[in-house]
Parts: C-alpha cells; sequence; structure tokens
C-alpha cells in the first residue's frame, strides 16, 4: 500500500520528531521502514536532506542516489523509495504547502532568476546544490528539535524563510526556479502536470484531488473536461499501457511490473490486463519475446 508521507510524520511524533509552524511542518527522524522498497506520496511539496545513510528516489523518468549531504526538492506527488540497511538513514525533512510557497516567491520575485530553460523532462525530484552556507544551515536547525521548550514561531517561520532564501537564490537551484515560475503562473494549472507525472502509482482519485487542491467532485469535472473521460478509466489504461512497456523490454519479475504500474496486488492486475489484451501478463511476455 503506498504511504502519505506527509500524514505519516505528522501523526507519530514519537518517531518523527518535528516542529510545527503556521502550515509549515519540520521533521528530523531515523527511518523506520523495515522493507526495502515502499511508494510514497504527499500532497506537500518537500525538501529533503540526508544527514547519514543512503536511499534511492525512483521515478518513472530516472532513479537518483541519495547519500550524506544530499538535498532534494520534492514537488508533491509519489514515488517509490528504496532503502538500505548497511548504514543508519537519518534524515531532515521540511514540508512546504503550496500556498506557502507560492506566497513567498511572490513576495520576493526578485530572488527567482527569469528565463530559466526548461529541464529535459519534468521529474517530481529536483536535485539541490548543497554548499557550506546550506550545512551549516542544517546542522542549526537540529538542537531545535531536542529543545524542552518549543522556540517562538516566529523565529521558526524565520529559520524556515532562511533555507528558502539559500535555496531559491542560488543561480544553480535553476530546474527549481523553473518549476516555481510555473508554480505561480497566473495560467498554471497543474492537474495534467500532476495526474500525468503521478499516474503509474496507486493513489485513490481522493488522493489525486488533494494533490491538486481540488474536493473530489470539481477534481472528476475538470479531469474530463481535460481528458474526454473518467479519471479511473484513464488511470486504468495508462497503468496497463506502461505494464505492457515493462513486459516487453524489461526482465523485471510480474510482481514488480505489478508494483511498479500502481497496480494493488498481483490478482487484479492480472485480471485488468487480461480483460484489456487477451492475455495473462506471463503469457503476453512469452509471446511477444518468441515473435
Amino acid at each position: 500500500m503506498i504511504l502519505n508521507y506527509y500524514d505519516t510524520v505528522k501523526s507519530a511524533p514519537a518517531i518523527f520528531k518535528q516542529i510545527c509552524c503556521k502550515e509549515l511542518l519540520f521533521a528530523n527522524y531515523t527511518c523506520p521502514l523495515e522493507t526495502n522498497k515502499q511508494d510514497k506520496w504527499s500532497h506537500c511539496n518537500y525538501i529533503l536532506y540526508i544527514l547519514t545513510g543512503k536511499e534511492v528516489i525512483h521515478t518513472p523518468d530516472r532513479s537518483l542516489i541519495l547519500t550524506k549531504g544530499k538535498a532534494v526538492f520534492v514537488k508533491k506527488g509519489a514515488y517509490i523509495m528504496e532503502k538500505f540497511f548497511d548504514e543508519i538513514l537519518c534524515l531532515v525533512v521540511f514540508f512546504i504547502p503550496d500556498n506557502y510557497l507560492c506566497s513567498f516567491v511572490r513576495e520576493n520575485s526578485g530572488l527567482v532568476q527569469k528565463n530559466q530553460s526548461m529541464p529535459d523532462f519534468d521529474d517530481v525530484v529536483i536535485s539541490l546544490e548543497v554548499n557550506e552556507i546550506l550545512t551549516g544551515y542544517y546542522e542549526s536547525i537540529l538542537p531545535y528539535f531536542d529543545s524542552e521548550t518549543k522556540p517562538p514561531e516566529d523565529l521558526l517561520e524565520l529559520k524556515f524563510r532562511e533555507l528558502l532564501f539559500n535555496i531559491i537564490g542560488n543561480p544553480a537551484n535553476g530546474e527549481l526556479n523553473t518549476y516555481l515560475q510555473t508554480l505561480i503562473s497566473p495560467q498554471s494549472d497543474n492537474l495534467q502536470r500532476i495526474i500525468e507525472a503521478n499516474c503509474h502509482y496507486n493513489l485513490r482519485l481522493e488522493d489525486y484531488a488533494k494533490m491538486c487542491n481540488r474536493s473530489l467532485s470539481s477534481f472528476k469535472r475538470d479531469f474530463s473536461k481535460i481528458y474526454g473521460t473518467a479519471p479511473a478509466n484513464w488511470l486504468l489504461n495508462k497503468r496497463l499501457q506502461y505494464a505492457m512497456q515493462l513486459l516487453m523490454s524489461s526482465d523485471r519479475t510480474i510482481n514488480d511490473i505489478s508494483f511498479e504500474s500502481g497496480f494493488e496486488n498481483n490478482a487484479h492486475f492480472s485480471r485488468a490486463f487480461k480483460k484489456q489484451y487477451g492475455l495473462s501478463p506471463l503469457k503476453y511476455r512469452l509471446q511477444t519475446q518468441s515473435a
């Protein structure tokens, strides 16, 4: 089952040391996952910094290895997280709702570098440069998680804004700047981008609606206007098409393909695939390999 990252962190302060400030949530924790792979999603953007250990973020476009001292900006959405057990994985994460991020960017529009070229692909994960200033910043925030007295909210927000100033104001983070420009554009409607970036994950329609800042009914209505069909039908077809590509072009197991294509389980995947293509996934693979 796919893990709601924000809700998991928010609901377990005994595991995830955390600080709340207005709509913002900071967390510092040692990863408790006992499985090596886990689907994760969040309706909030977040900045992730690795204190110790290693993890790999898998998206449909690439696999990104994160080790000690690496940081990424993760757009609201989903990915597959792979954990390694040879070293303790300890992280700091900063959750940022869209409304706060957009407000900050508009108030500080001079920070955003204009006319950045678009990246080759629109991935959910953006790598961030970590310089000496940022390394010092992450170290400076750690004592707040262990303080018996909660610091004033104004101070916490100031610390958070310091992080955004340093990251957004760094010309090396051009891909993030480009994304922020699209986020605050008056013509921007993120429904299509979010759906197409996250269609291969086992998310509920309510989850997609939440990421698109819509009620379920308005999400379904707006989706049908764009795609001319109901979201459930469109998502099933996209997942089956992706699974078919993996069957033909990879040596992944049927179980892995089912997982990576967003199906609830193997039985659901096999039923849906056979109904669509007339063959079980295994028979389809054998037939295409022998053709």
